[in-house]
């Protein structure tokens, strides 16, 4: 090793030293300024500078007015007319008498049974056949009386049974045109006619039959 390497590594050694020696000085001082109050003051000075430079600050902007707000005054509304409704006059108690509550209270009389109507009864006494039969029939012309040119009018009266049928009840009344030999036939050509008849029942009719040549019947 030469010699100049020497004085390099010791100078070296010498700066090092003196640097470490500084540092060694230097946190000796803070400590004792710490403890002395020198790092107090220091303290205020930097609050200082921090105050300052807060409150160097531009101040924040005004808040926006409050809006305006209108009070609407509503207007009164006219009360509507009511109708007029005329007062109740209640009617005076109506006072009934003792025998008028006697007749209310008391039962009702029964009332008679409507009296049924009385059937509708045939008329009494021969009526007219043509009015009250529903169909007729008309007697034979008798042969023997029409050979002989013999004519005449006969009246009957005859009773209808509840069928309204003829029953067999008669009685015969000839003209004086109608000799007594020929009446038995002219009879017996009107019952059998009666026979065909209906009729109102339970009746008692009466009918004229006319034998002419003329008209046959």
């Amino acid at each position: 090793m030469s010699y100049p390497a020497v004085r390099q590594q010791s100078g070296l050694r010498s700066r090092r030293g003196a640097g470490l020696a500084g540092v060694i000085i230097f946190h000796a001082v803070l400590i004792y300024a710490l403890v002395t109050g020198l790092a107090q003051g220091v303290v205020k000075v930097i609050q200082q500078k921090v105050e300052v430079s807060v409150i160097s600050e531009p101040p924040p902007p005004p808040p926006p007015p409050p809006p305006k707000i209108e009070k609407v005054v509503q207007q009164p509304t006219a009360p509507k007319p009511q109708a007029y409704v005329p007062p109740v006059v209640n009617p005076p108690p109506m006072v009934q008498s003792q025998n008028a509550i006697q007749s209310v209270t008391a039962d009702p009389a029964p009332q008679p049974a409507p009296t049924p109507a009385p059937a509708v009864e045939a008329p009494k006494g021969p009526v007219s056949a043509k009015a009250n039969c529903s169909h007729l029939e008309s007697p034979e012309y008798p042969s023997k009386a029409q050979e002989d040119e013999i004519q005449g009018v006969v009246n009957v009266v005859f009773s209808v049974g509840a069928s309204g049928k003829y029953s067999g009840d008669a009685s015969f009344n000839f003209s004086g045109d109608i000799p007594p030999r020929y009446r038995s036939a002219f009879k017996a050509a009107i019952t059998t006619a009666l026979q065909g008849y209906t009729c109102q029942a339970n009746s008692q009719l009466k009918q004229e039959f006319g034998f002419k040549m003329d008209s046959g019947s």
